[in-house]
C-alpha cells in the first residue's frame, strides 16, 4: 500500500513540474516559480528587471542611492546574503524561513564550488539554476533565461532586444572609427586605482571604441589596481572616467591634474549612478544604459542622440520609474560643485 501511494506522489510531483534549461544547458525541474532567491547581486538586479514579483529576499540592504529608486515592497525584503565576493556566504536559516523555490547561482559557483554551496546548505534541497553574469553579453543573455523562468518571456524579449541595439550600435561605430581615444578609468578618492584594460570591469570603454591606457593582465578579479601618478602622466588619457564623487570634485583644481590633456580639455566624466553604477561595481544591466552614454561622450560627432530622453526611456523600460530632470541630473552627477 506504502508503494502504491509513494508511485501516485512521486507521479503527481513529476507531472506537476516543469523542465527549465539554465545557461549552461542543465536540464533543472521545479515544480512552481513563485519565489526566487538570486545569490549574487549582478543575478538579483537582472531579476529585478525581469520580474521583481518572483525576488524572495535580498543579497544585502540597499544603499542610500540605491534605494531612492527601488520598490518600497522589496527593500523591505529579508536579507539572506549571498554567493559572492570575497568569501560571503548565505544565512541558511533565512533561506530556510523563505524556502525559495529555485535559487540562482552565478558561473562562479559552478564546478567544484557547486559542491561546497550545496555541503553549505545542508538538508536544505532547492534546485539550482545557473546564470551566467560575468560581462555585458551574459547579463543581457540572461534576460531570456530569467524570463523562462518567470514565465515573462516578452517582458524579457523587450530588454533584450533593447540591449542588443545598443550593443549592435557600439559595434558598427567601433568598426569605423579611425582612432580610439586613450582612456584612463579613475577610482578612489585620489583616482589612483584603475582597472587593466583586460578586465571585464573596464569592458564597456572598448565596446565604446576607446582605449583602456592600462595594459595589463587582469590577475584579481576584484580589481582596483593602486598605480602612481607619474604613471598615469605617461598614459596621458584625452579621457578620464571618474568613479567616486570625492576624486571628480577636486580633479580640476588639483595642480599636478593639469598637465593631463583630458584635464586640460575638460574631457573628465563622472560616471553615473542610481540605483546602481551605468559603469561598473557594482556591474549590471545599467551598463546597457552606460555604453549608449559612453558612446555619446566619446563619439558625439557620429552618435547624436538626446541621452537625457535616452536615458528616461531605459529608467522606464527598465526600472518601471519616470524621472525628473533634477533626479537624472543628480544621477548623472551634473549638480556636482
Amino acid at each position: 500500500m506504502f508503494k502504491i501511494v509513494f508511485l501516485i506522489l512521486s507521479l503527481f510531483f513529476y507531472t506537476n513540474a516543469s523542465t527549465y534549461k539554465d545557461m549552461f544547458e542543465q536540464s533543472i525541474e521545479i515544480k512552481k516559480v513563485d519565489k526566487i532567491y538570486a545569490s549574487s547581486p549582478i543575478i538579483l538586479y537582472s531579476l529585478y528587471a525581469v520580474d521583481k514579483s518572483k525576488i524572495a529576499g535580498l543579497n544585502f540592504p540597499f544603499n542610500e542611492i540605491e534605494a531612492r529608486y527601488i520598490d518600497e515592497n522589496i527593500k523591505n525584503l529579508p536579507i539572506i546574503g549571498g554567493w559572492f565576493g570575497k568569501g560571503n556566504t548565505p544565512n541558511n536559516e533565512m533561506i530556510l524561513k523563505i524556502n525559495p523555490d529555485v535559487i540562482l547561482l552565478s558561473e562562479i559557483s559552478k564546478g567544484q564550488n557547486e559542491k561546497k554551496v550545496r555541503d553549505s546548505l545542508g538538508n536544505i534541497n532547492i534546485p539550482f539554476f545557473y546564470i551566467k553574469s560575468s560581462s555585458l553579453e551574459d547579463i543581457i543573455n540572461s534576460f531570456s533565461y530569467l524570463g523562462k523562468l518567470t514565465s515573462n518571456e516578452k517582458r524579457a524579449k523587450e530588454l533584450e532586444d533593447y540591449a542588443n541595439k545598443v550593443l549592435d550600435e557600439a559595434k558598427e561605430i567601433s568598426k569605423n572609427i579611425k582612432k580610439r581615444p586613450k582612456i584612463y578609468y579613475a577610482q578612489g578618492n585620489n583616482g589612483l586605482e584603475t582597472e587593466c584594460d583586460s578586465s571585464i570591469r573596464s569592458e564597456l570603454i572598448t565596446f565604446a571604441g576607446g582605449e583602456n591606457v592600462h595594459k595589463c593582465q587582469n590577475l584579481n578579479p576584484y580589481g582596483k589596481q593602486a598605480i602612481n601618478f607619474e604613471k598615469v602622466l605617461s598614459y596621458n588619457p584625452e579621457v578620464i572616467l571618474v568613479y567616486e564623487k570625492e576624486f571628480y570634485k577636486k580633479i580640476y583644481n588639483d595642480p599636478k591634474w593639469q598637465f593631463i590633456d583630458a584635464v586640460k580639455n575638460k574631457r573628465v566624466y563622472f560616471l553615473p549612478k542610481g540605483p546602481f553604477s551605468w559603469f561598473d561595481r557594482p556591474p549590471s544591466f545599467m551598463k546597457i544604459l552606460g555604453l549608449k552614454w559612453l558612446l555619446h561622450i566619446l563619439h558625439n560627432d557620429i552618435y547624436q542622440i538626446d541621452i537625457n530622453k535616452d536615458a528616461k526611456e531605459f529608467y522606464s523600460l527598465f526600472l518601471g520609474l519616470d524621472l525628473s530632470d533634477i533626479e537624472l541630473n543628480h544621477i548623472m552627477g551634473k549638480d556636482i560643485e
